[in-house]
């Protein structure tokens, strides 16, 4: 009985472990069986980790589209955290994915520990690589003051922990309230600098060591400036700051400056004006009956000239004549060889613009960009015609901008039936590939004419507007 018990026993065991065996099997073949399922539909299983961790970097959008428009949870990297737990597992080890972090703030009643954690959680996965960073917080409308200082401040304590692995900087907030900048040390990666707030009084970002940065983009920045090649000026720049800057920056490429109406600067002109041998793109917008900066400058270098001055709007009182004259002088004092001009509000009139399109410098203007505010009649039919080769001749030599390629015409085009048209279909036989026209009408022959313009191959964008 024992001996039957136990051969029964016996018999039950090996059967139970040939039915594990089978099962086993049956399992090891279905999963190879989902695999070869999987790898046959979905072709991006078959590649090898190195070559997906490449196509999901690709899949990162531009840190501008994320801070603008796109939601986090719907662009990598967190979309691809949510395909499956394998590609969860991959995005979480590629550290390309994770050195870009742009953050906005809109709720006061976020919880300021948890977004912190998140932050250092998201940068944490970067490794060791160079941080591209932004910032924007509007907290001046928020009830608790207290709660907007100690929300912005806690998460600009948390990026200047990282400012040695900065590469790429923004941060904008706007607020009454003192913010004051952690001290940090070098920053021996940082390539652009970006901020901007509407807090009169902040400490400026202390620099101690920043060698690849080239870009500047701030209210009132104490960077190094020897080294920077692209400076921007948004608010509260004056006259004598802007020459400083010409002044001690020598490797100056390109400059933006906004001379602001807080600043009641005045100016004389120097003596012997301020000389910048590097500087190419120079745009200036003023909000102040003053042309000091203008009349304080040569830039031998300058290919690239903006002028904004807001004339129909904020300076009925500037003298247009004073302007357009410093403007020539300019020019004339530096010899420079402009390929883009852009003359925005300035309240020139035909005569004047004829003037400055006749000056050597702008001989050799590709892109003509002429804009008002207000419907100006400044691009006449003395203009225009003074554009059109009346000879019909590719090799004349008389005609004006002869390299011409680019002409955008905003609000201020006045001219008889068909001389615009005509002037277009002739410079189509030159350099010109692209016009851009705001006009309150427009004559039906000159419609026709760019019509037939654009057949030949020039991009024509016309705005019929009132």
């Amino acid at each position: 009985m024992l001996q039957s018990s136990s051969s029964l026993s016996s018999s039950g065991y090996c059967d139970a472990r040939l039915d594990c065996t089978a099962k086993k099997g049956s399992e090891k073949r279905a999963k190879t069986k989902r695999q070869s399922f999987k790898k046959g539909y979905f072709p991006l299983h078959r590649l090898p980790r190195e070559i997906i961790a490449e196509i999901f970097v690709l899949c990162v959008p531009d840190i501008e589209e994320v801070f603008k428009s796109i939601g986090p949870k719907h662009a990598a990297p967190l979309l691809l955290c949510n395909v499956s737990s394998s590609w969860r597992s991959l995005a979480l080890s590629i550290p390309r994915l994770w050195n870009e972090l742009s953050i906005r703030i809109e709720n006061q009643w976020l919880n300021i520990d948890l977004s912190i954690a998140m932050v250092e959680c998201w940068i944490a996965r970067s490794g060791e690589l160079p941080l591209s960073l932004r910032y924007l917080a509007y907290p001046w409308a928020w009830n608790d003051k207290r709660q907007a200082t100690a929300m912005v401040q806690a998460h600009l304590n948390t990026f200047f922990c990282y400012a040695s692995r900065w590469e790429y900087v923004h941060i904008d907030f706007e607020t009454t309230y003192a913010i004051s900048f952690p001290e940090f040390g070098p920053t021996p990666l940082l390539r652009k600098f970006s901020c901007s707030t509407s807090w009169r009084d902040w400490d400026p970002c202390p620099f101690t060591s920043c060698p690849l940065l080239s870009a500047s983009i701030a209210s009132c920045p104490d960077i190094p400036g020897h080294q920077l090649t692209h400076i921007t000026l948004e608010t509260n720049t004056s006259t004598h700051q802007a020459l400083d800057i010409l002044r001690a920056c020598k490797m100056l490429v390109e400059f933006n400056v906004e001379i602001d109406n807080d600043s009641l600067d005045q100016v004389q002109p120097l003596q012997k004006p301020v000389e910048n041998q590097t500087l190419r793109s120079f745009r200036i917008c003023v909000h102040i009956p003053c042309s000091g900066l203008i009349q304080s400058v040569t830039l031998p270098a300058l290919t690239d000239f903006s002028l904004y001055t807001g004339f129909d709007s904020l300076l009925p009182s500037i003298s247009t004549r004073s302007l357009h004259t410093q403007l020539l002088y300019l020019f004339t004092r530096s010899r420079c060889k402009l390929e883009k001009l852009k003359l925005e509000n300035c309240g020139f009139n035909d005569a004047d613009i004829l003037t400055c399109l006749k000056h050597d410098s702008c001989s050799s203007l590709t892109e003509l960009e002429i804009s008002n505010l207000f419907n100006r009649p400044i691009f006449t039919d003395r203009v225009i015609l003074a554009l059109t080769n009346m000879d019909d001749l590719l090799e004349a030599d008389d005609v004006l901008l002869p390299n011409l390629s680019r002409l955008s015409l905003d609000m201020c085009v006045s001219a008889s039936a068909g001389v615009l048209g005509d002037m277009v279909l002739n410079r189509c036989l030159y350099q010109l590939k692209s016009l851009t026209i705001f006009v309150r009408n427009l004559d039906d022959r000159d419609i026709e004419c760019l019509a037939k313009a654009g057949k030949m191959g020039l991009d024509v964008n016309i705005n019929i507007t009132t």
